[in-house]
């Protein structure tokens, strides 16, 4: 089967600069995959060069496999979403009008987040956080993309409402066969939705897997986390050193 969307020996950074090297990926039909590792890993240079708002310095992007080099907007028209952690919304127009300008399928938006239905009529700018997240990703699974990217999907966000999002992205994946890439740093709930997981540090992979094998080692991650965000300050900070 040809991957929605693959990487081959993905080399991304900055201004020429590669902090991403080596990376390499493929997104199914139809399964989730988590992208885990501490802050400052490349996660989010990553996902930024896999849509297309980032150039790549070397190697390849497949969309259903033909490399690519095309821009965000001409990789969406291929089927490829893009949701990051700034809420995407339009305050000042209604949830039913933000779903109208997205083009979306209402009743597919209503299939996955029920909840929505009492809000339709409220102006987005007087939602929580919580719920303009819950219209940015329904806007984006209502149009059956063939490829969702979410970068920190659930930043900031009540863990109640991180099931929630979470939830819906299994049931898309399952239901209509959507590829889905999400870095986030909620690990047990991320593993418990995806289907296999990789994760960054410094730049690299360093562990990849089925999710319940990576799951198995979630406190040594998450230790190797804090261990990796104290070397960090520290070698920002002179006065440390």
């Amino acid at each position: 089967m040809t991957a929605l969307l693959a990487a081959k020996d993905l080399a991304a950074g900055y201004d020429g600069h590669p902090v991403v090297h080596g990376f390499d990926l493929e997104i199914r039909e139809g399964e989730v995959i988590a992208l885990l590792g501490p802050n400052g890993a490349g996660k989010s240079t990553t996902m930024l060069t896999l849509a297309g708002d980032l150039p790549q310095i070397g190697g390849t992007v497949e969309i259903l496999g033909q490399a690519t080099t095309a821009p965000l907007h001409r990789r969406a028209k291929r089927g490829l979403a893009f949701v990051t952690e700034e809420r995407s919304v339009l305050m000042g127009l209604t949830v039913a009008e933000n779903l109208r300008l997205g083009r979306c399928d209402i009743a597919r938006v209503l299939a996955l987040f029920p909840e929505l239905e009492r809000l339709m009529n409220r102006r987005c700018g007087l939602l929580s956080g919580g719920e303009q997240q819950i219209v940015t990703l329904a806007r984006a699974l209502a149009r059956r993309p063939r490829v969702l990217l979410a970068d920190e999907l659930s930043l900031g966000l009540a863990p109640l409402i991180v099931k929630r999002l979470l939830q819906a992205v299994r049931q898309a994946a399952d239901e209509d066969g959507i590829g889905v890439l999400l870095v986030e740093q909620h690990v047990t709930q991320v593993l418990r939705v995806a289907d296999r997981a990789y994760v960054m540090r410094r730049g690299r992979v360093v562990l990849s897997g089925d999710a319940a094998d990576v799951s198995a080692r979630v406190t040594e991650l998450e230790s190797s986390y804090i261990v990796e965000q104290q070397d960090a300050a520290g070698a920002a900070d002179p006065v440390s050193q």
